[in-house]
């Protein structure tokens, strides 16, 4: 009797340890998959390409004529220096662009009347307090802002609730200056030739036309510091 219960209970250890062994097996077979299918996924997410960032457009308010170019010849030593502007104009509004393009001609010659009398001051001073072969300057303005997102229907009958009671109230609320995607210029040379051409530009045009001028781009080049090729 003593050795058939032993063998019986050898017997249910036996059935127990197979039971385990086999669970083990079911849940570590079932694991895989899911793990494979986690590799997958990982390795498809580090194969895709990351989406570049959306490049922000010029608004149809901006006018973008060619390039500025003037060459400056110092009197007394004749030297040549030539230089390039990239000058945007930003209208007020769209029918302004209209203005803005039927008068570019002279607004662009109004330009380098100023642009010829600044840069031959400037060039002056960069030949005689520069060494040759460092005279040179180039500036590039920074990169245009992405415009806001378009308002909610909350938001747009927020403002027309709050137009409603101004009104009866006998009162105005300014309008918000349209989207602008120039950021403020931290060069202080080239605001302030920005802020002289923009008052030279609004003396050629209509009022309530020239919103802006803005400077993209200046580079210079010196022939005669350039080295002889040997």
């Amino acid at each position: 009797m003593l050795s058939r219960a032993i063998k019986n209970r050898t017997g249910h250890r036996l059935c127990g340890h197979v039971l385990i062994i086999a669970l083990c097996f079911a849940v570590f077979s079932m694991a895989i998959p899911s793990a494979r299918a986690s590799t997958a996924s990982a390795d498809k997410a580090n194969t895709e390409e990351p989406k570049e960032p959306a490049v922000p457009e010029i608004p149809d308010t901006v006018v973008v004529p060619d390039p500025v170019s003037l060459t400056i010849v110092l009197r007394n030593s004749g030297t040549i220096r030539q230089i390039v502007f990239n000058i945007w104009l930003e209208a007020t509004n769209r029918q302004a662009v209209d203005v803005i393009e039927q008068r570019l001609p002279k607004v662009i010659n109004a330009f380098l009347v100023d642009l010829q009398r600044l840069m031959y001051r400037d060039t002056e001073q960069r030949f005689e307090n520069r060494e040759p072969g460092k005279r040179g300057f180039k500036y590039t303005a920074p990169g245009l802002l992405s415009p806001p997102p378009p308002k909610t229907e909350e938001e747009l009958a927020a403002e027309a609730e709050a137009a409603k009671l101004a009104e009866e109230n006998g009162e105005e609320i300014a309008k918000e200056p349209p989207f602008s995607p120039f950021q403020p210029v931290s060069n202080r040379y080239f605001a302030a030739l920005q802020n002289k051409l923009l008052r030279t530009g609004q003396g050629v045009l209509p009022p309530d036309t020239l919103r802006s001028v803005q400077i993209r781009m200046f580079y210079d080049f010196w022939p005669g510091d350039a080295k002889p090729r040997k």
